[in-house]
């Protein structure tokens, strides 16, 4: 049986994976061993400053990202989950990264040394890491320090299925709304459009603004 093939009927069968951490690369990517194979792991839902990006050099925060990883990680005993794909472009396993009761995808955001990176269709925990760096940066956390002494409007989140969330006026600080995206689309949306009768998946503005383009039915902010 190939790998990937592995991979996708542990997704089907929602089995979570073993294993120890030999190495960790940087803030959100990890070497686990399962046995006699060792995976190159990258963390879903997050994305923390490069500390060994080969062009980009070291970011602020990027080797602080890498210690606390290597804290709550390295050496020790982890369980994966995997979500609806198991592997990206690069051939890296995609997961939630747990150990013990820690969940590390989340631990990071919530101490401000991640940022929210949402990638479709691997969503399964996307509110609640909203929820985390919107906490963060109001608090000033970790890379939010530099925002510390801007005064931050706070709304609390409720979720997709939630009267405001319907509204369109979702907000996880002062400037950056919530529009959504759908699992198989190419643009953001207003919560009311109706691309959205299928699926509906938060997003940050800033984050959708870079990775989708607004739609021009119901006409989100713009770049």
């Amino acid at each position: 049986m190939s790998r990937l093939l592995i991979y996708a009927t542990l997704v089907m069968l929602q089995t979570p994976i073993v294993g120890t951490v030999e190495r960790v690369i940087d803030g959100d990517t990890i070497r686990v061993r399962m046995g006699d194979r060792v995976e190159t792991v990258r963390y879903i839902g997050v994305d923390t400053p490069e500390s060994v990006h080969p062009t980009r050099g070291i970011e602020p925060f990027g080797l602080a990202a890498s210690a606390l990883n290597r804290t709550l990680v390295e050496g020790r005993q982890v369980r994966l989950e995997l979500d609806v794909e198991s592997c990206d472009r690069y051939g890296r396993l995609l997961a939630y990264v747990y150990t013990d009761s820690l969940f590390v995808n989340a631990e990071l955001l919530r101490r401000g040394y991640a940022q929210l990176m949402t990638v479709p269709p691997n969503v399964r925990h996307v509110e609640a890491f909203i929820r985390l760096q919107r906490e963060a940066r109001r608090s000033g956390e970790g890379l939010w320090a530099i925002e510390a002494g801007i005064q931050v409007a706070s709304f609390p989140f409720q979720g997709a299925d939630s009267e405001k969330a319907s509204s369109g006026d979702d907000t996880i600080d002062g400037d950056d709304i919530i529009v959504f995206i759908t699992r198989t689309g190419a643009k953001y949306h207003l919560a009311g459009c109706h691309h959205l009768k299928h699926s509906r998946i938060p997003i940050p503005l800033s984050e959708a603004r870079n990775r989708y383009e607004a739609c021009r039915i119901c006409k989100p902010p713009g770049k």
